[in-house]
């Protein structure tokens, strides 16, 4: 029975009169929590909205399950603009270090503008350039679901939903991530109760293009600004590509050295291969 019926029948079969209304007592409202899964998506929401530029040193390292050797890549990373066609990415690697410990250099810049990528090899003096979208149309290298790079960084929360199954997880136990664990647990020492980093555990959904290939993503962020600070993507196959970002900063401005990486080098004498959309 709907209760506000109930309280009808019950009143009119009342003898003594009723005594005089009253207010309601109002409602107490609780407070939302900054730090829930669904809380996170709606702030990052609007920082992707504000965004301005990001800067930050990257080392990625690929480890594969079945051999279990591991490369890691040292580089930077800058965005530029918010999320959507405008947006500009440039990505260098410029060290390389494998299983054995070995390092060398290898320098590749990965430049994403205008619906196009281009990888420069500098050692062989050549790129290649891939049209990703045609003039018009919206493509951002880091949507959901859509681009290169799985980071919902200023994504709009419906894309995410749509594409993942989302909620609260924890920094990845790997020694890659050893240094930020850390200092999250110092953290946590100095200043209570909780550390100063957050992570969101992303599931693609079942019939999704990234169910095929990705088992689950984990980011990890500030907790009071979200910047970024570390990625774990992992393979269904266990094979897992991680990010780690040091002194990433958000809305600083771009200094000479970052502005350079998103001109690109001069081609002059290069061998280039254009690869234009059909």
């Amino acid at each position: 029975m709907n209760p506000w019926m109930c309280i009808v029948m019950c009143g009119c079969q009342a003898v003594a009169p009723p005594p005089p209304a009253t207010a309601p007592p109002p409602a107490v409202v609780q407070p939302a929590d900054r730090d829930s899964a669904d809380a996170i998506l709606d702030r990052m929401e609007v920082q992707g909205r504000t965004l301005k530029e990001f800067t930050a040193a990257a080392s990625m390292e690929k480890f594969e399950a079945l051999t279990e050797e591991r490369e890691i890549r040292r580089g930077r990373v800058v965005v530029v603009g918010p999320s959507g066609a405008a947006r500009e990415i440039a990505v260098i690697f410029d060290e390389t270090i494998d299983s054995s410990g070995r390092g060398s250099t290898d320098s590749r810049l990965f430049l994403f503008s205008a619906g196009w990528m281009s990888e420069f090899d500098m050692q062989r003096k050549q790129v290649v350039r891939r049209q990703l979208a045609r003039a018009g149309e919206t493509f951002d290298p880091l949507r959901v679901g859509e681009g290169l790079f799985p980071v919902p960084l200023g994504q709009p929360k419906a894309d995410v939903l749509r594409e993942f199954t989302v909620s609260l997880g924890a920094i990845p136990s790997a020694p890659f991530f050893k240094s930020l664990i850390e200092g999250d647990r110092a953290s946590t020492i100095g200043g209570g109760e909780r550390g100063n980093l957050i992570a969101l555990r992303m599931v693609p959904r079942a019939g999704t293009t990234m169910a095929r290939d990705t088992a689950a993503i984990v980011m990890v962020m500030q907790s009071d600004t979200l910047t970024p600070r570390a990625v774990e993507v992992e393979a269904v196959n266990g094979d897992r590509t991680r990010v780690l970002l040091r002194s990433a900063a958000m809305n600083q401005g771009l200094d000479e050295a970052a502005r350079t990486l998103l001109r690109g080098p001069s081609t002059d004498g290069w061998k280039i291969d254009s690869r234009p959309l059909p």
